[in-house]
């Protein structure tokens, strides 16, 4: 019994990285249909053509902050230090 639950110990550690890259994925991924969404409908309203782009890049860019702002893009290493004590 307490090998089965070592085992799932071990899974969850290493899909810790895994999940961390798709909560990165998602920030920037909705950050550009979010914003970009929004500059589409100001590109309608206005007849203009450019706002889209800057939309999206506005919610990549938002995304990525976000990511860095929740600490998602560091490594588990230099988020908690190298374990002696050292923050890196």
């Amino acid at each position: 019994m307490s090998g089965k639950n070592s085992r799932n110990s071990d899974r969850g550690s290493s899909n810790s990285g895994y999940q961390g890259g798709n909560t990165v994925l998602t920030y920037i991924v909705g950050g550009i249909i979010a914003w970009g969404l929004i500059g589409w409908g100001l590109d309608y309203l206005l007849n203009t053509r450019w706002l889209f782009i800057v939309g999206a890049l506005l919610g990549a860019g938002g995304g990525y902050y976000l990511a860095r702002k929740h600490n998602l893009t560091r490594s588990a290493k230099r988020r908690h230090g190298d374990g002696q004590g050292n923050n890196i």
